[in-house]
C-alpha cells in the first residue's frame, strides 16, 4: 500500500480540484452554442404549427414605420412567444440573474443555452451580470437605449415574484425616453417547467395568442412616489393583457380590436 506520508514525515499536500483548462472552456461554450442551434431549430418547427392570434398588431406596425425604438415589456415565464414574435426588430434583450447566491448549480448553464438561443434568433443580448454591480449594467444598457436601440425587458424578473412588476422597466424608460410597449402571452397546451416563473413551452398544433397593448409613455420629470405608481399600473395593466390572452387561447371572446392571426 502507498504511503501518504512523505520522507520528511509530513502528511503529503492533498492537490484542490482541477480547474478546467482554457481549452475546455472552450469547447463547453461550443457544445453550449450548438445544443442551442438544435433548440432554436425545435422551436421554429413547433413555432411553425402554432396556431396564433394576435390583437393588437397596429401598435407594432406604428412603431416600425415611425422608426421610435421601445421597450418591450413581458412575463418573464411568458415571454417565449414574444421573442420568436418579434425577432427581426433591432432588439436589445436585456438579462440579468439574482446576486444573493440563489443563482447557482443547474441554474447557471441552462442561462448560458437560454441566450446563445437568443443570439441565435438574431436578438442581441445584453448581460449585465458581467458588470460588477447591477446598477452599473443598467447604466450601460440605458446609454445603449439612448443610442436609438429598442430593448426587450421581463417586467418580474430576474427572479420573481411572478407576474409582479420591478419598477425597472419604467425606470428605463423615464430615463432614456423610449416607450414601453406591454405585451400578454398565453398558450393553450403548454408544458410549464419547474421554476420560479413556470416557463411556459408550447406543444406542437396549440392555439396561443398575444395581446399587445398601446404604447406607454413616461414622463421624464417623474417624481419617485410617480415611478412607483406607474410600475404599479403597468402591473395591472400586464396582468389584464395576460388574462385576455388566455381568453383568446381557449377560444374566448375578447374586447373587440383588430387582430391578425397566422397558423
Amino acid at each position: 500500500m502507498t504511503s501518504s506520508v512523505q520522507a520528511t514525515g509530513k502528511p503529503a499536500a492533498r492537490r484542490g480540484p482541477v480547474r478546467p483548462t482554457a481549452l475546455a472552456a472552450r469547447v463547453a461554450e461550443a457544445a453550449i452554442w450548438l445544443f442551442a442551434l438544435l433548440v432554436v431549430a425545435l422551436f421554429r418547427i413547433i413555432d411553425s404549427t402554432i396556431n396564433l392570434h394576435i390583437v393588437g398588431y397596429e401598435h407594432v406596425s406604428a412603431i416600425v414605420r415611425s422608426g421610435r425604438p421601445v421597450l418591450v415589456v413581458v412575463w418573464h415565464g411568458r415571454g417565449l412567444l414574444p421573442i420568436f414574435f418579434f425577432q427581426g426588430l433591432p432588439l436589445l434583450v436585456y438579462s440579468s440573474h439574482p446576486r444573493d447566491g440563489s443563482f447557482r448549480g443547474i441554474s447557471r448553464p441552462v442561462r448560458r443555452l437560454t441566450l446563445a438561443a437568443l443570439q441565435h434568433l438574431g436578438y442581441r443580448v445584453f448581460d449585465a451580470s458581467t458588470y460588477p454591480s447591477e446598477p452599473r449594467g443598467v447604466i450601460r444598457f440605458l446609454q445603449l437605449l439612448e443610442h436609438g436601440r429598442g430593448g426587450v425587458i421581463a417586467a418580474d424578473g430576474p427572479s420573481g415574484p411572478m407576474f409582479r412588476a420591478k419598477p425597472g422597466a419604467v425606470f428605463m424608460a423615464k430615463k432614456t425616453g423610449v416607450d414601453l410597449l406591454p405585451v400578454g402571452a398565453a398558450i393553450r397546451d403548454a408544458i410549464a417547467m419547474d421554476s420560479w416563473d413556470r416557463f411556459e413551452i408550447p406543444r406542437p398544433f396549440t392555439r396561443a395568442a398575444l395581446i399587445i397593448g398601446e404604447p406607454i409613455d413616461v414622463p421624464p420629470d417623474l417624481d419617485d412616489a410617480g415611478l412607483e405608481r406607474l410600475s404599479g399600473r403597468l402591473e395591472t395593466l400586464m396582468n389584464d393583457l395576460t388574462t385576455r390572452a388566455e381568453r383568446e387561447a381557449l377560444g374566448l371572446k375578447v374586447a373587440q380590436a383588430p387582430e391578425h392571426a397566422h397558423s
